[in-house]
C-alpha cells in the first residue's frame, strides 16, 4: 500500500500574520526586514504584492525601496509568529499526530491511516484559512519529494495532487532549477551538460550524474523517477493537547468568554478521549486587544479528560487571572502532562506492587525482631487501637522514656 503524504507550506507566513492583525496592510506591498530604517537591512520575507515588483528574500532594504517606493517595511515579531505557527500545527494534530514540522511555516503530514485523506487535508487547509486567517498551499502525493514539489506548484492557496500516473506530465517538463534539493550551483552544473529539465535528470546516465554531482546526482535521479522512501520524523509522545481560537472582534462580556472556554474545553476533551489520553495539569492562554499574552497553568491532584473537569479548572484560571477590563482576541485551553490511560494504569499497578513489596519487607523485619527479642517487642498499629488513642511502644522506647 502506497503512503499518502501531504506537505503544507504557509504562504508568505510572516507577512500573512502581520496582515491578519492589521487588515489595512492587505493588498499593499509589504516586507519584513531586520533593519527597516537602514538601507543595508535584509528582507526576511515579503507578500505577493511586493514580489510583483521583484522583491525577494535576502534583498537589501535599499534595493527593495528602489524597486517599490511604496513598500511597507516592518520588523519581525517572532513571538507572534511562533504562537501562530503553534496554532496551525495544533489544528493539524486534531486529525493526526503523524506530523513532521520542518520549520515555523511548513510541515509534512502522514495521512496514510486517515479516513478520506484528501478530504481531510482540504478541510485542514480550509480551517487554517477561515479560523486562523492564514493562507497556505498544499501538496499531496505518495512520497515526501513529490508532496513538496506539489505544494510549490500553486501559490497562494493551492492544492495539488501528484500521483504515479501524472508525475511525469506535471514535473518532468519543469526547469531543473525548480527541483527541490537542486540548488543554483547544482542546476548550473547540470545545464552545462545538457541536463535542462527534471525529466532530463530522471533519464540521465547514472555515470554522468555521478561525475557531475556525485551521490547527490544519483539521489536527484531517484527522486525524479518517484523513488523516495524517506520516512517522516515525528514524535508521537506528546506532552499536551490544546485548542485555541482567534476572534474577529474583541470578546468583552464574561458570558462570551465563559461560552468560548466551554467550547475549547469540549474540543480538548474530545481530542484527549479519542486518543485515550489523560492529564493532570490545565493551562490557559489569553491574548488581549493590546496584543499582550498571558499563560497560566494549574496542577491538579488527579488525571482527567472530561469536558466538565477541564472547563472547571480552565474557568478557575480565567477568574483568577483576568478582571474583564479589556477585550480578548484569543483564548486557548490545554490539558498538559498527558499520558495514555492504559500506561497510567500500569504505573499505578507498579506503584501498588512496590507498596505491597515495602509492606512485606516491614512485616518480615517485625517478625525477625520479635523472634529475637520477644513476641510483643514490635506490634502493628490497627485502626481500633488508633481510635482508642492507644500508644504503641517498643521495649526500646520504654527504656528511653524511663
Amino acid at each position: 500500500m502506497s503512503k499518502i503524504i501531504a506537505h503544507i507550506d504557509m504562504n508568505c507566513f510572516y507577512a500573512s500574520v502581520e496582515e491578519k492583525y492589521n487588515p489595512e496592510l492587505k493588498g499593499k506591498p509589504l516586507a519584513i526586514s531586520g533593519a527597516v530604517k537602514e538601507r543595508h537591512g535584509i528582507i526576511v520575507t515579503s507578500n505577493y504584492e511586493a514580489r510583483k515588483y521583484g522583491i525577494k528574500t535576502t534583498m537589501r532594504v535599499g534595493e527593495a525601496k528602489r524597486l517599490c517606493p511604496t513598500l511597507k517595511l516592518m520588523r519581525p515579531n517572532f513571538e507572534i509568529y511562533q504562537e501562530q505557527s503553534k496554532l496551525v500545527f495544533d489544528l493539524v494534530r486534531e486529525y493526526t499526530e503523524c506530523i513532521e514540522i520542518v520549520s515555523i511555516d511548513e510541515a509534512y503530514i502522514d495521512l496514510t491511516n486517515v479516513k478520506d485523506p484528501i478530504k481531510t487535508m482540504a478541510t485542514i487547509q480550509r480551517r487554517i484559512f477561515i479560523e486562523l486567517k492564514l493562507p497556505s498551499s498544499v501538496g499531496v502525493s505518495y512520497n515526501k519529494f513529490f508532496a513538496k514539489m506539489a505544494s510549490d506548484m500553486k501559490k497562494p492557496k493551492g492544492f495539488t495532487i501528484i500521483n504515479k500516473k501524472n508525475y511525469k506530465e506535471l514535473l518532468w517538463k519543469l526547469d531543473v532549477r525548480e527541483m527541490h534539493g537542486c540548488g543554483k550551483s547544482s542546476s548550473e552544473k547540470l545545464k552545462k551538460h545538457g541536463i535542462l529539465t527534471i525529466g532530463d535528470v530522471a533519464n540521465a546516465n547514472e555515470v554522468v550524474l555521478n561525475s557531475i554531482l556525485g551521490i547527490q546526482g544519483l539521489r536527484l535521479k531517484q527522486k525524479a523517477q518517484g523513488n523516495d522512501n524517506r520516512k517522516l520524523k515525528y514524535e508521537i509522545n506528546r506532552k499536551s493537547i490544546g485548542n485555541s481560537s482567534t476572534y474577529p472582534k474583541d470578546l468583552e462580556e464574561d458570558s462570551e468568554i465563559l461560552n468560548e472556554i466551554q467550547k475549547l474545553s469540549k474540543k480538548v476533551s474530545e481530542r484527549a478521549k479519542n486518543r485515550n489520553y489523560v492529564g493532570n495539569n490545565i493551562s490557559i492562554m489569553i491574548k488581549f486587544n493590546d496584543f499582550k499574552v498571558i499563560t497560566r497553568a494549574k496542577k491538579i491532584a488527579t488525571y482527567i479528560n472530561s469536558e466538565e473537569e477541564i472547563f472547571k479548572y480552565a474557568w478557575e484560571l480565567v477568574l483568577e487571572n483576568y478582571s474583564f477590563n479589556k477585550g480578548v482576541r484569543l483564548l486557548g485551553v490545554s490539558l498538559n502532562e498527558i499520558q495514555k490511560k492504559e500506561e497510567l494504569k500500569e504505573q499505578l499497578n507498579i506503584f501498588n506492587s512496590l507498596e505491597d513489596e515495602k509492606t512485606i519487607k516491614v512485616k518480615t523485619a517485625m517478625k525477625n525482631i520479635n523472634k529475637k527479642y520477644g513476641k510483643t517487642v514490635v506490634k502493628e498499629l490497627n485502626l481500633k487501637d488508633y481510635k482508642k488513642k492507644n500508644i504503641i511502644t517498643t521495649s526500646f522506647s520504654k527504656d528511653f522514656l524511663d
